[in-house]
């Protein structure tokens, strides 16, 4: 991933549900509000060596947003699993 074309408000994020992770991109205002509204994800600060070009390109291709209501994509799962917990 090139730094030069990631958005300044763009973060890749991951949720390990236990079993595995959830990968997203997330369009927030910076880290700490992520961190703040959900403590769950990772934020990675690259593109892991495994994750394709491709895969990347998708994930930004269908971006999530911190403030939307109701949450999508991984979000879901995430707030299903706090919900059981």
């Amino acid at each position: 991933m090139d730094d030069a074309d990631v958005r300044a408000d763009e973060f890749l994020v991951c949720y390990d549900y236990g079993m595995g992770g959830l990968w997203a991109v997330l369009i927030a205002p910076s880290e700490d509000a992520i961190k703040s509204k959900y403590p769950e994800l990772s934020i990675a600060s690259s593109q892991p060596a495994w994750m394709t070009d491709d895969r990347m390109a998708r994930l930004r291709s269908e971006p999530l947003w911190l403030d939307d209501d109701p949450p999508t994509g991984i979000l879901v799962a995430l707030l299903a699993d706090r919900d059981r917990a």
